[in-house]
């Protein structure tokens, strides 16, 4: 019997892969991309959620996102463009795989959260009626924004992910992945991902096939402003200790800032006097001013000191070997001469290195309550009474009631009596399992863990710690513990079998690490008994900040501030850990605080930078719709701090020119373009050039549409005797660019300024200026026509159109006129409905209805079809009400109907005068 033969499945194709330089907004495959664990989204996440209308965003605040390696979520892409509705949604879908905490991502962690997500999104489209033999999906460098990833191990690592994916799709008898193509922003990190994946397909031909070049493409910048990228705004440094047999224990540093991205190894250090330096540094009783730079000079290597120095947003990564060591303590010189300590300037949060995260913790809603407890009953004998606890709790609940109502508060605090105690030890844990709570904040006794004891804050039986906290239903998202440690007491009996005398700050390390291991998000734990004032001010400053929606990480910024003005060390003994952006109030918090503009812009070191800085404004402006108000104060903030240094520069000013363009301030970007092109070092573009003479020419249909919406005569006639004098010198401008070179793009521009002085002189009343202008904008728009379909430019239907429009103008009232030119306005129509099934938008299909109010013209039966048009225009007003585009239409129709309205009688009239007063509704004018 002949043995039976298994069937073999065959190897996939290989995968082939684009690299693209250019801006998300404009992909159209599925976008996969990677979470780091954080309550905000930033960098391509932020882009893509408001792409989505903040579906992910709603999912994080839900606890639905995916944070973990091998987690993933598919967000199906169902917002259309408000300004271009009639085009398929882009991305189709966004696909988001977790990646955990930065700095713990391994490449294998990489590898397989793409394989999952990718089979994910295979099996969503397995689930519609038809599936090509093929998918096409699309990727960011995904881990790259973050620590220990580079942009060109994310290319390699992410292709093997999807050939993985690959794989297991062939076995299932499911299409695989055919194209990848990843997209980023900045030329440099594309180049680099590029390379990389070259020499995988070298390393691998047959599983790899790698375009030959990256893909230029709409939006893309030729690198990041700040020298070393990072998806995240605040700096990342991880401290790990190490043990090396015979020497001792050492710290390694691994920098990940604006400054640096490297790792350099610390030096050894003496483990004996470095616990008693950290034991006299941590407590209230320290009054050593040098023990600061003491410390910092033994633990922070030279070439780790200038990535510290400056920094504004600072992360620590800890571990349990480093955890204990007072960081906040350090002193590290200033940049600028600031004689606030370090760890406030550099707003510096912790972060614990751990592996012991609990999986899917259900964390608190929005809705949820606080909890304050505030000197819980102890045995007096043992603990004395803490008054200052007392008033701490008070004064936090009240900030808390009086921010978020007196119900969403709920307090267990020991009565202003001291013959009367706190909540005993059931009313505690009974308040904790009773309901959710997001916050839960104690002041109290607090005892360190040994052989007899857990350990905790002090209750009248037992301690409330870890453990506890680890048993309610619904993990808090921050908790502050403020414990004092029974300074009375023998030194002795307040800590741990093998630690130092007065380790308070390692204590309040195993708080933070117990608590962020059950899921906790925030923790603020006293590392030191604190100055009772001193407490008071840091809890309430930092809940203040928190309930004004502020940042975790800024919140603890300005309650390090208040502490440290009222004196002491007190400031310094809370570590506080978690999560930069996380924020109590989210409507407000997902809103971040900009960084100032001298932040933002330091890295400016030259005028090359300069220009990045500018291009980059343009593109957020013409691509991202960054916010226009935010924009202008970053270019005035440019302007004013960098102009008068490079304006003589033809680039530089041509940058700021564009710039100004980009948000919409067109005698700015005028100002600015005449500099570049009046610069002696003739670097500025002719784009410059071609740019004063439209700009100028718009400004000045601006200011006339300006005066005649006002109503005044007098200001109207002074309006168009200004705009003239501007139009005839865009018009000179142009015209000497034009005869230089033609182009489409020259020409179109002299007809659209033809154009507006045609609309200009029939206002006036001047009909032989207006005629003779509408013959320029003919011959113009004419040869824009012929220039385009001899180099066959997909955007000839925009003078196509307009050389109908200005012919049909030109000869209104001409009864010898017999219409346009045979098959002219067919081929028009052919092209607009080509793009409008290619990529359509608002314009293409304006001009649908455009070609039709043409023809109905060109026939004198307004009267008959007008209703329609109207109609049709009111159905696209319904969808997309963008001002600005309906006042184009508005210019537009206004050039064809003031003239056809002014010889026709009767119905025509009447329909014309209809149609201009919809569009002047639909503009937003009179």
């Amino acid at each position: 019997m002949p043995a039976s033969k298994e069937k073999v499945t065959p190897p996939p194709a290989p995968l082939h892969i684009t690299v693209v330089n250019g801006d998300l907004t404009f992909i159209r495959q599925p976008l996969l991309l990677g979470h780091y664990r954080s309550t905000r989204l930033s960098g391509a996440e932020g882009v893509m959620n408001n792409v989505l209308g903040g579906g992910m965003q709603r999912s994080l605040d839900a606890g639905l996102y995916p944070t973990q390696p091998g987690t993933h979520q598919v967000f199906v892409n169902t917002v259309g463009d408000p300004d271009n509705p009639w085009r398929l949604p882009r991305p189709e879908a966004v696909i988001v795989v977790g990646l955990g905490p930065e700095g713990e991502l391994r490449a294998v962690d990489l590898v397989g959260t793409v394989r999952q997500g990718v089979l994910a999104w295979a099996q969503r489209r397995m689930e519609e009626p038809k599936v090509g033999s093929a998918l096409e999906l699309s990727a960011t460098l995904i881990g790259s924004g973050g620590s220990g990833i580079s942009a060109g191990q994310a290319a390699q690592l992410i292709a093997h992910g999807v050939r993985e994916a690959n794989e297991h799709l062939a076995s299932a008898g499911w299409p695989p992945v055919g194209r990848l193509q990843l997209v980023e922003l900045y030329e440099d990190r594309a180049i680099e991902a590029w390379r990389e994946l070259r020499l995988q397909q070298a390393a691998c031909p047959t599983e790899f096939a790698v375009d030959d070049a990256i893909d230029p493409s709409v939006g893309g910048l030729p690198r990041a402003l700040d020298p070393n990228y990072r998806g995240a705004s605040y700096g990342f440094i991880s401290a790990q200790a190490r043990q090396d047999p015979g020497l001792g224990t050492s710290i390694d540093y691994s920098i990940d800032t604006k400054r640096a991205r490297t790792e350099v190894r610390g030096k050894t250090m003496q483990s004996d006097l470095m616990r008693e330096l950290i034991a006299g540094a941590a407590t209230d009783e320290s009054t050593d001013t040098r023990i600061g730079r003491t410390l910092f000079r033994l633990l922070i290597p030279l070439e780790v000191t200038p990535f510290l120095i400056g920094t504004s947003e600072m992360l620590l990564e800890v571990d349990s070997g480093t955890a204990g060591i007072p960081w906040e303590l350090l002193d590290v010189p200033s940049e600028g001469g600031d004689d606030l300590p370090w760890a406030i300037r550099s707003k510096l949060l912790r972060k614990l290195r751990t592996r012991q995260l609990r999986e899917r913790p259900v964390d608190a809603d929005v809705e949820a309550s606080i909890l304050v407890v505030g000197e819980p009953a102890a045995d007096e004998k043992s603990y004395p009474r803490l008054p200052g606890a007392r008033l701490e709790a008070t004064a936090v609940a009240a900030c808390l009631a009086g921010a978020l109502g007196a119900e969403s508060v709920r307090s267990l605090i020991s009565p202003p009596d001291p013959t009367k105690k706190g909540a005993d030890a059931r009313t505690i844990v009974n308040a904790l399992m009773e309901r959710p709570w997001r916050v839960v904040h104690v002041a109290g006794h607090g005892e360190p863990p040994s052989k007899e004891v857990t350990g905790g804050v002090v209750l009248s039986k037992g301690f409330l710690g870890p453990s506890e906290i680890e048993s309610m239903p619904v993990v808090p998202e921050l908790v502050f513990v403020n414990c004092c440690y029974l300074a009375q007491r023998a030194s002795e009996s307040l800590l741990a079998e093998a630690r130092p005398t007065h380790d308070l700050a390692s204590f309040a390390a195993a708080v933070a690490d117990k608590l962020i291991e059950i899921g906790v998000r925030c923790v603020v734990a006293a590392g030191w008994a604190v100055d009772d004032a001193a407490a008071s001010a840091f809890a309430t400053t930092f809940y203040d900040a928190l309930v004004r929606g502020r940042r975790f990480m800024d919140a603890v910024e300005e309650a390090r501030i208040a502490a440290h003005a009222l004196g002491g060390n007190t400031w310094a003994a809370y570590q506080c850990y978690g999560d930069p952006d996380w924020t109590l109030n989210r409507s407000a918090g997902t809103q971040r605080v900009a960084r100032s503009m001298e932040d933002e812009f330091e890295a400016i070191a030259s005028s090359s930078s300069l220009r990045l800085a500018l291009d980059t404004i343009e593109v957020g402006s013409t691509y991202q719709k960054k916010d226009n108000a935010t924009q202008i104060a970053r270019i005035e903030y440019l302007e004013s701090r960098f102009g008068k240094r490079w304006e003589h520069e033809g680039d530089t000013a041509d940058a700021f020119g564009r710039a100004w363009r980009a948000v919409g301030e067109r005698a700015k970007a005028i100002e600015w373009f005449e500099r570049a092109v009046a610069a002696s070092d003739a670097t500025a573009s002719l784009g410059a050039l071609e740019q004063i003479g439209n700009q100028r020419a718009l400004l000045a249909w601006s200011m006339v549409e300006r005066a005649r919406g006002e109503g005044d005569d007098s200001k109207l006639r002074e309006a168009v005797k200004d705009a003239r004098a501007d139009i005839a010198s865009a018009l000179e401008l142009l015209g000497r660019m034009n005869d230089l070179q033609p182009t489409m793009r020259r020409a179109a521009l002299l007809g659209s300024t033809y154009k507006r002085l045609a609309l200009i002189e029939t206002l006036a009343g001047r009909k032989d200026a207006a005629h003779d202008a509408v013959v320029s904008t003919v011959e113009h728009y004419a040869a824009a026509e012929k220039l385009g379909n001899e180099i066959g430019d997909d955007d000839v239907s925009y003078p196509g159109l307009n050389h109908l429009a200005a012919e049909l103008v030109l000869n209104i009232g001409n009864e010898k006129w017999k219409g346009f030119a045979p098959g002219a306005a067919e081929k028009v129509r052919r092209r607009i409905e080509a793009k409008a099934l290619s990529d359509p938008d608002f314009w293409t299909v304006v001009d649908q209805s455009g070609i039709v109010l043409l023809e109905t013209l060109a026939a004198g039966t307004l009267a008959e079809n007008g209703a329609k048009i109207e109609t049709e225009l009111q159905v696209l007003a319904g969808r997309v009400s963008t001002a600005w585009m309906w006042s184009s239409v508005r210019d537009h129709v206004e050039f064809l109907l003031l003239p056809y309205a002014a010889h026709a009688s009767g119905p025509e009239k009447k329909a014309a005068r209809s149609l201009l007063a919809l569009v002047e509704r639909l503009a937003g004018k009179r």
